[in-house]
């Protein structure tokens, strides 16, 4: 299998359009990379939170929400644990896009548990750099982010509105996309195969049907990777394989 070569233009545009992602980066890895997109959280290494390239014309992902911006970004930097206030909450809004770089090394947690920690190799690079999305509380005005004394961060946020999408269906009334919290997960799900195409696998198969055995568990073994078939979205023309988490 090859190495995954993610091109520098579809990078950047996943940056752009990330949603909801706790965590990224763009250094290099001596590592084969297996990409899942979806609409919710991150969930893991290699898993991008959110993701919608439909902005830049690349991929299309049904299922991810539209966003549209109810203000300007509001951006200051900050030292500590600190509130950044943006304001009152315009009609509409459903959350705060929030885009947060490290100024120095340190671990900086949002105000639901989510969390990014830089390094002082992550410094001067993208890796410092994480978009999120906050959802707005009754009286939400702004987002407190928990670090050390002494710990730097530059924050810039707007309030937004999410407008959920529906999954597409193909002529086998099969539907694809991107897995949605609270919705589920579609038929055939989004990936980037381990060649680099875009497509989509079965969920089912993603899922797995073969738990460890109490002999396997008591040994703390892991199962292998599996390799699972990338089709398009007919859910028959393979265009590569996905490398799953056994």
């Amino acid at each position: 299998m090859n190495d995954v070569r993610i091109d520098p233009q579809f990078d950047r545009a996943l940056r752009e359009v990330l949603l909801a992602q706790v965590r990224t980066s763009t250094k290099p890895q001596n590592q084969k990379r297996r990409w899942l997109l979806f609409a919710g959280a991150l969930a893991g290494a290699g898993m991008l939170g959110g993701v919608g390239a439909a902005a830049a014309g690349l991929f299309t992902l049904p299922g991810v929400p539209t966003t549209t911006a109810l203000s300007s970004p509001s951006t200051a930097v900050y030292s500590g644990t600190a509130t950044a206030d943006l304001g009152p909450v315009p009609e509409g809004a459903t959350g705060i896009e929030v885009e947060l770089t490290c100024l120095t090394v340190g671990k900086f947690t949002f105000p639901d548990g989510a969390n990014v920690t830089c390094s002082s190799a992550d410094l001067g690079t993208h890796g410092t750099w994480s978009k999120y999305v906050v959802p707005l509380g009754p009286s939400t005005h702004g987002v407190t982010i928990m670090t050390d004394p002494g710990n730097r961060w530059q924050f810039s946020g707007k309030y937004i509105s999410q407008v959920a999408t529906e999954w597409e269906v193909n002529a086998k009334g099969e539907t694809y996309g991107v897995e949605v919290p609270g919705r589920g997960t579609p038929d055939l799900l989004a990936v980037i195969a381990t060649n680099g195409k875009k497509g989509y696998a079965y969920s089912n198969q993603m899922k797995g049907t073969d738990p460890l055995s109490p002999e396997e568990a008591a040994k703390n073994l892991a199962k292998p990777q599996r390799e699972i078939p990338v089709y398009l979205s007919d859910g028959t023309t393979q265009v590569g394989v996905f490398m799953a988490q056994g």
